[in-house]
């Protein structure tokens, strides 16, 4: 590699021949677009002759020595003349490599382009180190992004081959009912319906306030962890350990001593509960759970975060889960409202796809949900999440109708319209039901299971 004169990594021969083999037909100009795009050329002039090379080819036009010179920006001809003048494009292509040899050093200019993309970050943070205006969390986390171009610049196209056999291997371990691959919820309704939350999905769990998506998510953070799946819980609406106390709740209910995690938190329970929630705690802290809190709510630090943990389960059989309490929390670098909910969208869905884990996204509903007499959620309900509803795969709605019922008492004096509404609060008692509004890969339809939510209890 030559890097003459230059700090910064790169190989001007390989430009060179790599432009060569394009100009000669030895090689198309997705083997620099699969490797880094633009980026891979150090030089100035030969990002410029690439780019041409580019528009030529997605126009269909021939890529030759002639056809570039005639279509190269008159703007750029001063750095070109310094070159040798359009004359430098026959050079190139008489120094051109096999097409065999093409992809090798497109990646070798890869590897350069990571280490001058790496250099240029590491360089920003000394700046921001010594200004001192950026906490060292901060400054971590983007040179830790920025390493993360070294594994994604790897990636390779698919062939329809590859992608069949994975097919065919994840249905034959569903019929075969292996269920590494995917994430069950652990509500029985509900995986009837989905069948699991796969790597690459991406699911929003809507509700309005009191609905039960914190107990849903919870519900399912806990049984998937049971189950041996690593589970990275976000929570950016409530701190851990108010969280915690629901799943001691939920852990002790199950153990067969029901305490309200709200008793729990005030101390209102008996000294034989106390040893119960000694052995839920027990329970509980040999799962595989890890809670981001509410600093990592930034689109950059999540990834930072959900990385560094996934990193201690890679050798984990089962599949881990991301959940994020909830994504409009989540903040980007972006300056509008739109434009930061459209980032944090793409972050999820790449985050998704990127680690090859399920995210299962909280989200808000809009108020419109409360005029209507009919209060279960519907897809335009999603509130300021238009990218959010596109980029999902899937969406599930929590809906509680005793929630309702409970605020729409009737006069006591009317005791034919209180008959009616106590016999509607014992039929909607601990009912909820869980709308599957969207799925990509199955059916929509609604799960009806039991919730109790003081003890964060969801069963069929």
């Amino acid at each position: 590699m030559n890097q003459g004169s230059e700090a910064a990594p790169h190989s001007i021969e390989a430009e060179q021949q790599l432009l060569g083999a394009i100009l000669v037909g030895a090689c198309g100009v997705d083997v620099v677009l699969n490797n880094g795009g633009t980026g891979l050329f150090y030089d100035p002039v030969h990002a410029t002759i690439y780019k041409v090379c580019a528009g030529l080819s997605s126009k269909d036009q021939p890529v030759t020595p002639v056809t570039v010179a005639a279509a190269y920006p008159t703007d750029h001809l001063e750095p070109l003349s310094q070159l040798g003048g359009k004359g430098y494009l026959a050079r190139l292509a008489g120094s051109s490599v096999s097409g065999s040899l093409a992809e090798s050093y497109a990646e070798v200019l890869g590897e350069a382009k990571a280490k001058r993309d790496i250099m240029a970050v590491v360089d920003k943070a000394r700046e921001e180190l010594a200004a001192g205006d950026v906490p060292a969390s901060d400054i971590a986390s983007k040179i830790e992004a920025a390493m993360s171009v070294t594994e994604t610049r790897s990636v390779k196209p698919v062939s329809m081959v590859s992608a069949i056999s994975d097919a065919v291997r994840e249905s034959f371990e569903a019929y075969d009912g292996i269920t590494e691959g995917r994430v069950a919820s652990g509500i029985p309704a509900l995986d009837r319906l989905v069948g699991g939350f796969y790597a690459g999905d991406l699911w929003l769990l809507g509700g309005r306030p009191s609905m039960g998506k914190t107990g849903v998510m919870l519900s399912i953070a806990l049984n998937a962890a049971r189950s041996g799946h690593p589970v990275i819980i976000a929570s950016l609406e409530m701190i851990p350990r108010a969280l915690a106390v629901r799943a001691l709740s939920e852990q002790m209910a199950q153990n067969g001593s029901a305490v309200s995690y709200a008793d729990l938190r005030q101390g209102k329970y008996s000294d034989a509960s106390g040893e119960d929630m000694k052995r839920a705690a027990l329970m509980l802290s040999e799962l595989p759970i890890t809670f981001l809190p509410k600093e990592f709510a930034n689109t950059k630090l999540l990834e930072s975060g959900a990385r560094t943990i996934l990193r201690r389960y890679r050798d984990s059989q089962k599949r881990p889960l991301l959940l994020v309490d909830y994504a409009q929390l989540m903040r980007s670098d972006a300056k509008s409202r739109y434009e930061q909910i459209t980032d944090v969208s793409l972050a999820l869905k790449g985050l998704a796809m990127r680690f090859e884990v399920p995210v299962i996204a909280l989200s808000q509903l809009s108020r419109g949900v409360e005029s209507r007499e009919n209060k279960r959620p519907i897809m335009s309900d999603l509130r300021e999440s238009g990218q959010l509803e596109q980029d999902a795969d899937g969406v599930i709605f929590c809906y509680r109708d005793s929630y309702y019922i409970e605020r729409e008492k009737p006069d006591r004096h009317d005791i034919d319209a209180v008959a009616d509404w106590e016999a509607a609060t014992r039929e909607a008692h601990n009912r909820l039901e869980l709308i599957v509004a969207k799925q990509r890969q199955g059916e929509i339809g609604t799960a009806h299971v039991f919730f109790n939510p003081t003890i964060n209890r969801i069963w069929d």
